[in-house]
């Protein structure tokens, strides 16, 4: 049971990561989302990068969230793998 206390929150918080970020990149939902800008002007390149932590704060809540529910039921039913 332990191995399943770690990688499913880790898997919840990772997948409800990936999920909020692209929402936000298809929906064009500016605190959803990761951009990414290049410009090639004749004298050189600008390339700026910047995103949003609202999914990965988001991410963790669900990962403690998870943890929280695994280790509950665990409490109450141990015999369950």
């Amino acid at each position: 049971m332990k191995k399943k206390l770690f990688w499913f929150p880790l898997l919840a918080a990772l997948l409800s990561m990936g999920v909020l970020y692209t929402i936000g990149n298809i929906l064009e939902i500016s605190f959803l989302s990761w951009n990414f800008y290049k410009e090639n002007p004749s004298k050189g390149v600008i390339f700026e990068t910047g995103g949003s932590f609202i999914p990965i704060i988001i991410g963790f809540i669900i990962g403690f969230i998870t943890e929280r529910i695994l280790k509950s039921n665990h409490k109450r039913n141990p015999n369950l793998v």
